[in-house]
Protein backbone atom coordinates (compact mmCIF):
# COMPACT_ATOMS: atom_id res chain seq x y z
CA UNK A 1 0.00 0.00 0.00
CA UNK A 2 1.38 3.44 -0.94
CA UNK A 3 2.39 5.75 1.85
CA UNK A 4 0.23 8.79 2.25
CA UNK A 5 2.25 11.99 2.71
CA UNK A 6 1.11 14.72 5.04
CA UNK A 7 1.53 18.44 4.42
CA UNK A 8 4.39 18.46 6.89
CA UNK A 9 6.18 15.74 4.85
CA UNK A 10 5.71 17.67 1.62
CA UNK A 11 7.02 20.89 3.20
CA UNK A 12 10.35 19.08 3.74
CA UNK A 13 10.45 16.90 0.61
CA UNK A 14 10.02 19.63 -2.02
CA UNK A 15 12.79 22.00 -0.79
CA UNK A 16 15.12 19.05 -0.14
CA UNK A 17 14.61 17.74 -3.68
CA UNK A 18 15.12 21.25 -5.11
CA UNK A 19 18.34 21.71 -3.10
CA UNK A 20 19.64 18.27 -4.14
CA UNK A 21 18.91 19.08 -7.79
CA UNK A 22 20.66 22.44 -7.53
CA UNK A 23 23.78 21.01 -5.90
CA UNK A 24 23.89 18.17 -8.42
CA UNK A 25 23.71 20.68 -11.27
CA UNK A 26 26.29 22.92 -9.59
CA UNK A 27 28.72 20.01 -9.14
CA UNK A 28 28.36 18.95 -12.78
CA UNK A 29 28.81 22.54 -14.00
CA UNK A 30 31.92 23.02 -11.85
CA UNK A 31 33.46 19.77 -13.11
CA UNK A 32 32.68 20.74 -16.71
CA UNK A 33 34.13 24.24 -16.38
CA UNK A 34 37.26 23.09 -14.57
CA UNK A 35 38.06 19.60 -15.83
CA UNK A 36 36.22 18.32 -18.89
CA UNK A 37 37.99 20.11 -21.75
CA UNK A 38 39.10 18.79 -25.16
CA UNK A 39 42.86 19.27 -25.63
CA UNK A 40 44.37 20.46 -28.88
CA UNK A 41 45.62 17.54 -30.92
CA UNK A 42 47.60 17.29 -34.10
CA UNK A 43 46.07 19.88 -36.44
CA UNK A 44 44.23 19.09 -39.66
CA UNK A 45 44.57 22.00 -42.06
CA UNK A 46 42.34 23.72 -44.55
CA UNK A 47 44.59 25.25 -47.21
CA UNK A 48 43.77 28.91 -47.52
CA UNK A 49 45.20 31.94 -49.20
CA UNK A 50 48.70 33.16 -48.35
CA UNK A 51 48.44 36.34 -46.31
CA UNK A 52 51.37 38.43 -45.09
CA UNK A 53 50.78 38.91 -41.37
CA UNK A 54 53.85 40.52 -39.83
CA UNK A 55 57.54 41.19 -40.08
CA UNK A 56 59.70 39.51 -37.42
CA UNK A 57 60.84 42.96 -36.27
CA UNK A 58 57.26 43.58 -35.06
CA UNK A 59 57.58 40.56 -32.75
CA UNK A 60 61.02 41.21 -31.29
CA UNK A 61 60.02 40.61 -27.65
CA UNK A 62 58.71 37.46 -26.01
CA UNK A 63 54.90 37.66 -25.69
CA UNK A 64 54.60 40.40 -28.31
CA UNK A 65 51.51 39.96 -30.47
CA UNK A 66 49.72 41.29 -33.51
CA UNK A 67 46.05 41.08 -34.44
CA UNK A 68 45.17 40.31 -38.05
CA UNK A 69 42.18 39.15 -40.10
CA UNK A 70 42.51 35.94 -42.10
CA UNK A 71 40.17 35.35 -45.07
CA UNK A 72 38.29 32.01 -44.95
CA UNK A 73 35.52 30.39 -46.95
CA UNK A 74 33.17 31.54 -44.14
CA UNK A 75 34.30 35.18 -44.20
CA UNK A 76 36.95 37.21 -42.36
CA UNK A 77 38.43 35.44 -39.31
CA UNK A 78 39.81 37.69 -36.54
CA UNK A 79 43.14 36.15 -35.52
CA UNK A 80 46.22 36.82 -33.44
CA UNK A 81 49.92 36.10 -33.92
CA UNK A 82 51.88 35.65 -30.68
CA UNK A 83 55.56 35.13 -29.93
CA UNK A 84 55.75 32.42 -27.28
CA UNK A 85 58.62 30.57 -25.48
CA UNK A 86 57.68 27.34 -27.32
CA UNK A 87 54.83 26.16 -29.51
CA UNK A 88 53.12 23.08 -30.87
CA UNK A 89 52.59 21.91 -34.48
CA UNK A 90 51.18 24.56 -36.74
CA UNK A 91 53.29 27.37 -35.38
CA UNK A 92 56.77 28.45 -36.32
CA UNK A 93 59.42 26.60 -34.35
CA UNK A 94 62.94 27.85 -34.87
CA UNK A 95 65.78 27.79 -32.35
CA UNK A 96 65.57 31.58 -32.01
CA UNK A 97 61.83 32.21 -32.36
CA UNK A 98 58.50 30.46 -31.70
CA UNK A 99 55.25 31.88 -33.06
CA UNK A 100 51.67 30.68 -32.93
CA UNK A 101 48.63 31.94 -34.81
CA UNK A 102 45.20 31.47 -33.27
CA UNK A 103 41.63 32.31 -34.17
CA UNK A 104 40.13 35.00 -31.92
CA UNK A 105 36.64 33.50 -32.12
CA UNK A 106 35.71 31.83 -28.83
CA UNK A 107 34.70 28.20 -29.28
CA UNK A 108 31.88 28.62 -26.76
CA UNK A 109 29.51 31.18 -28.32
CA UNK A 110 31.55 32.95 -31.00
CA UNK A 111 32.59 36.12 -29.13
CA UNK A 112 35.92 37.73 -30.00
CA UNK A 113 38.65 36.88 -27.48
CA UNK A 114 41.28 39.42 -26.42
CA UNK A 115 44.97 39.16 -25.65
CA UNK A 116 45.36 39.64 -21.88
CA UNK A 117 48.91 40.92 -21.48
CA UNK A 118 48.72 41.45 -17.70
CA UNK A 119 48.05 38.03 -16.13
CA UNK A 120 47.56 39.48 -12.63
CA UNK A 121 44.87 41.83 -13.87
CA UNK A 122 43.38 39.10 -16.04
CA UNK A 123 43.24 36.68 -13.11
CA UNK A 124 40.57 38.83 -11.46
CA UNK A 125 38.16 38.40 -14.37
CA UNK A 126 39.17 34.98 -15.66
CA UNK A 127 40.16 33.11 -12.48
CA UNK A 128 43.31 32.02 -14.30
CA UNK A 129 46.83 33.29 -13.67
CA UNK A 130 49.56 31.33 -15.41
CA UNK A 131 52.13 34.07 -14.80
CA UNK A 132 52.25 34.97 -18.52
CA UNK A 133 49.79 36.48 -21.03
CA UNK A 134 46.78 34.50 -22.26
CA UNK A 135 43.64 34.93 -24.36
CA UNK A 136 40.33 35.66 -22.65
CA UNK A 137 36.73 35.87 -23.79
CA UNK A 138 34.96 38.94 -22.38
CA UNK A 139 31.47 37.43 -22.86
CA UNK A 140 31.59 34.33 -20.65
CA UNK A 141 35.17 34.47 -19.31
CA UNK A 142 36.75 31.44 -20.95
CA UNK A 143 40.57 31.54 -20.83
CA UNK A 144 42.87 30.04 -23.48
CA UNK A 145 46.59 29.23 -23.19
CA UNK A 146 48.62 30.29 -26.26
CA UNK A 147 51.61 28.25 -25.05
CA UNK A 148 49.62 25.03 -25.35
CA UNK A 149 48.12 25.40 -28.83
CA UNK A 150 45.23 27.58 -27.62
CA UNK A 151 43.91 25.01 -25.13
CA UNK A 152 40.94 26.18 -23.07
CA UNK A 153 41.96 26.27 -19.41
CA UNK A 154 38.93 27.83 -17.75
CA UNK A 155 35.33 28.77 -18.47
CA UNK A 156 32.41 27.31 -20.38
CA UNK A 157 34.28 26.76 -23.69
CA UNK A 158 35.02 23.06 -24.29
CA UNK A 159 37.41 23.27 -27.25
CA UNK A 160 40.73 25.05 -27.89
CA UNK A 161 40.98 28.00 -30.24
CA UNK A 162 41.61 26.85 -33.83
CA UNK A 163 45.19 27.41 -34.97
CA UNK A 164 46.25 29.41 -37.99
CA UNK A 165 48.96 27.72 -40.08
CA UNK A 166 52.05 29.92 -40.32
CA UNK A 167 55.05 30.03 -42.64
CA UNK A 168 58.21 32.11 -42.46
CA UNK A 169 59.74 33.51 -45.64
CA UNK A 170 62.86 35.49 -44.76
CA UNK A 171 61.71 37.90 -42.07
CA UNK A 172 58.05 37.89 -43.18
CA UNK A 173 55.41 35.75 -41.42
CA UNK A 174 52.57 34.40 -43.59
CA UNK A 175 49.27 32.76 -42.66
CA UNK A 176 48.45 29.97 -45.14
CA UNK A 177 45.45 28.11 -43.71
CA UNK A 178 43.48 27.29 -40.60
CA UNK A 179 42.72 24.25 -38.48
CA UNK A 180 39.54 22.31 -39.15
CA UNK A 181 36.99 22.10 -37.78
CA UNK A 182 36.90 25.87 -37.42
CA UNK A 183 34.93 26.05 -34.19
CA UNK A 184 32.32 27.32 -33.46
CA UNK A 185 31.49 27.88 -37.17
CA UNK A 186 32.03 24.19 -38.03
CA UNK A 187 30.97 21.67 -35.41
Amino acid sequence: MAKKYSRRDIIWIIPTAAAAGFFGWFGWRTARIQLLKHPAGKPKWWNGSRLGVADLSELSELWSYKYFVYPTQFGPLPSVLIRVPHTDPGGINRPDIHLIGLSRICTHMGCTVNYIDDPKLGSMAYKYNPGYPFLGCPCHFSAFNPQDAGDVVFGPADYPLPRIRLELDGAEVYATGHEVPLRPIQQ
